[in-house]
């Protein structure tokens, strides 16, 4: 604990707030952020104030307001490091990713996964363990993949930028289709992704990538799907569900037919990724 404390010591005043509403697992209100900056660096309320305008006059954090009460929360007026590797960008951002960044166009909307919630996320950074293997291993061929509950487009757009040839992404809200299709657009990717409002008991094709941020009971429905339409080897990235219910999601996806290779918790919230047998 004191060497985590001694490293969040290190950051500036401002890198701490705008990882702290990066991570948080519920919207902070502007008290509250001046009152944890104040705990960890001191200082007056006034200093603390000037440390999130700062970062609302950057882009990084933004003022919103539900229902009376004010908050703050992710820009993405301004390049926004989302995993180690990948960076969402605004549409009017000229600024090109680093040698070392994978860069993605997100244009922010009413649809899920526009990355401020943990489970897009962990969704991410459980496909980059699969992309690009810890210790320089070789990537694997992913030749197709499919993005079920597409919301934004984003892990569609995501895969396609990490190697995966060809997305099939679906989503039955209407809202979700436009937003993506848009997103598709920016990332000139609609000649490598297929959006969908179709179900998939119409699908009859076989995939190397299922990609699912939803739910326990649907993550947990999809078991039958990915049995007949996964390929053997084939990858499962889920995220949606609670830390606690992992156990559960197991169960659906057992050993002798599928092998975790990966999972982790953020906020509360868990991601996995299977391997089938």
């Amino acid at each position: 604990m004191a060497d985590a404390a001694q490293g969040e010591r290190r950051e500036s005043p401002g890198q701490a707030a705008y990882r702290w509403v990066l991570e948080t697992p519920r919207k902070m209100t502007t008290r509250d952020l001046e009152g944890r900056i104040i705990g960890h660096f001191g200082g007056s309320r006034a200093e603390a104030r000037r440390v999130i305008r700062g970062l609302v006059a950057q882009g990084r954090l933004a003022y919103i307001s539900l229902y009376g009460q004010s908050y703050v929360d992710l820009g993405l007026r301004c390049p926004t490091p989302l995993t180690g590797r990948l960076v969402l960008y605004p549409p009017e951002c000229t600024e090109p990713p680093a040698a070392d960044e994978v860069g993605i166009v997100l244009e922010p909307g009413a649809a899920f996964g526009d990355g401020r919630h943990p489970t897009t996320r962990l969704a991410v950074e459980g496909l980059e363990s699969i992309c690009f293997p810890p210790g320089g291993g070789r990537q694997p061929s992913l030749r197709r993949g499919i993005d079920i509950g597409t919301g934004s487009g984003i892990l569609a757009i995501t895969a396609a930028r990490f190697g995966i040839s060809h997305l099939d992404a679906l989503d039955i809200d209407p809202c979700a289709l436009n937003e993506a299709r848009r997103n598709i657009a920016h990332n000139r990717l609609a000649h490598r992704i297929t959006l969908s409002a179709q179900t998939i008991e119409s699908l009859t094709v076989e995939y190397d990538l299922l990609m699912a941020n939803l739910r326990l009971p649907t993550l947990c429905a999809l078991a039958a799907w990915a049995n007949h339409h996964i390929r053997p080897d084939g990858y499962l990235v889920f995220s949606g569900f609670r830390a606690q219910e992992k156990a559960a999601l197991q169960m659906a996806y057992p050993k002798s037919n599928y092998r975790l290779l990966w999972s982790k918790t953020m906020a509360g919230w868990g991601g996995v990724v299977f391997q089938k047998a």
